[in-house]
């Protein structure tokens, strides 16, 4: 259980990581330190003076860092461990070269003077690494659960998965290119116009579309996610399919909340940081309606 606990505490703090990564932007703190050697360093320092936005984004660089050094540690302890195989062995190295791509991405990022592509790439695998991360836990879990042969109903909840992580690159392309604001504090519509005629405001409205389709999306895999679980028995199924509604609603109102504060930095964070908690809300759902390999080599009762 140690060895899951450990994992636990790596996709929290990988939360986390979401979370102040969410402010850097907003803050307008994104080229505070604009050197990178490969190691977390602002201004050719590692510890430089934590004021104005190099207190925002070099400290996202330093918690960057510790979420590197705990996968690593996560792995090594993985590959030590009698209780694994050989293929959660290769999730955990396929874990540390995603975290090594994904700090290399934050410093070209930086190099490239902010790149909308390369910084909506660097949150999308930052999605990824995350959901990586809650399946090495998903599969440390030490406890063997009988299996049962699927139907395919659960491809629902895969696909709502899917399509919320669509939405969070989606999202990222429109903070990146400038189109958070393309609608004002309008949050009902574009200003005069519903649908509006220039691109950026094409791009944010089609963002709140998809949004408010992911609603429905959602619920209608979440309904299809409780009959299943009831079906097949499965307990940890039936206490978490509702989250995602919770979430995806809260989601809305954050998205809302950030046009009509004019993108204020505690509700843009926190539409970052909720966005993930879909994802993974989904993500542990669909990964719980069904039966799992078993890792451990042990079963319950050892």
């Amino acid at each position: 259980m140690r060895l899951f606990y450990f994992s636990l505490m790596t996709v929290f703090s990988t939360w986390i990581l979401l979370l102040i990564g969410g402010v850097v932007n907003p803050m307008g703190a994104s080229l505070a330190c604009p050197d990178w050697y490969f190691i977390p360093t602002c201004n050719g320092e590692l510890l430089p003076e934590m004021t104005g936005g190099v207190l925002y984004e070099h400290g996202h660089r330093l918690w960057a860092s510790m979420v590197g050094l705990l996968t690593i540690f996560l792995t090594v302890l993985i590959w030590f461990s009698k209780m694994t195989n050989k293929n959660i062995r290769a999730l955990s190295l396929l874990a540390v070269l995603l975290v090594a791509f994904q700090g290399t991405l934050g410093g070209i990022t930086v190099l490239l003077g902010l790149s909308a592509f390369v910084s909506t790439l660097h949150l999308v695998t930052a999605m990824g690494f995350f959901c990586l991360l809650i399946y090495i836990s998903y599969c440390l879990y030490p406890k063997a659960i009988v299996g049962f042969k699927e139907d395919g109903k659960r491809a629902v909840v895969g696909l709502a998965t899917v399509l919320v992580l669509a939405q969070i690159l989606l999202g990222g392309w429109v903070r990146h290119v400038g189109a958070g604001l393309a609608c004002g504090d309008d949050w009902i519509s574009c200003g005069p116009q519903f649908w509006p005629d220039w691109t950026l405001g094409q791009l944010h409205m089609l963002h709140r579309m998809m949004g408010y389709f992911l609603a429905g999306m959602v619920i209608y895999a979440c309904m299809v996610g409780a009959r299943e679980a009831k079906r097949c028995g499965f307990i940890f199924a039936q206490k978490i399919v509702w989250w995602p509604i919770a979430l995806i609603g809260v989601q809305i109102v954050l998205g809302l909340a950030t046009v009509a504060t004019v993108r204020s930095v505690f509700f843009v964070s926190l539409h970052t940081a909720v966005g993930a908690l879909l994802l993974a809300s989904l993500w542990v759902l669909y990964l719980s309606l069904k039966a799992r390999p078993v890792i451990f080599l042990r079963t319950q009762n050892h």
